[in-house]
């Protein structure tokens, strides 16, 4: 009995080399930009992963929608982030609090005071850096 064809493109990607485990460890870029590109970059990979499979499996439709896919994939995602980055550059490249600090910032200076910056959540003490059983220098007297 013929494998099925999920059971074929799970050994193509075993092949390749590609775990589920590595699939799960993506993360997103910052701002919107950012992560349109991170999803885009995902669906790209899917669209190799059809092209190939669809080589293997001499399956002229599979790679033909592939690459069509993968086509429509990169100028749609590279079209909405222009038309997006240019209608709000900020949100663009910004993510959540830097971009709260930043329309923070843009409201003070619109009213003509100095920004001011609020302090965050305190962070945890910088490590102290040990002698490493080291003396220190004697102290020179002139």
């Amino acid at each position: 009995m013929p494998d099925s064809l999920k059971d074929q493109v799970i050994e193509v990607m075993e092949r390749l080399g590609i775990t589920g485990h590595q699939l799960q460890s993506i993360t997103l870029g910052p701002g919107v930009v950012g992560r349109n590109s991170s999803i885009a970059f995902a669906l790209l990979v899917v669209m190799a992963a059809g092209v190939i499979s669809g080589a293997f499996l001499h399956s002229e439709l599979l790679v033909g929608m592939s690459v069509g896919g993968a086509i429509v994939v990169s100028l749609v995602i590279t079209c909405l982030n222009v038309h997006f980055g240019q209608k709000n550059a900020a949100a663009a490249i910004l993510e959540g609090a830097q971009f709260i600090e930043y329309e923070h910032m843009q409201l003070t200076a619109s009213k003509g005071a100095p920004p001011t910056l609020q302090a965050g959540p305190p962070g945890p003490p910088p490590p102290m850096i040990s002698n490493g059983g080291r003396t220190s220098l004697p102290e020179v007297r002139e």
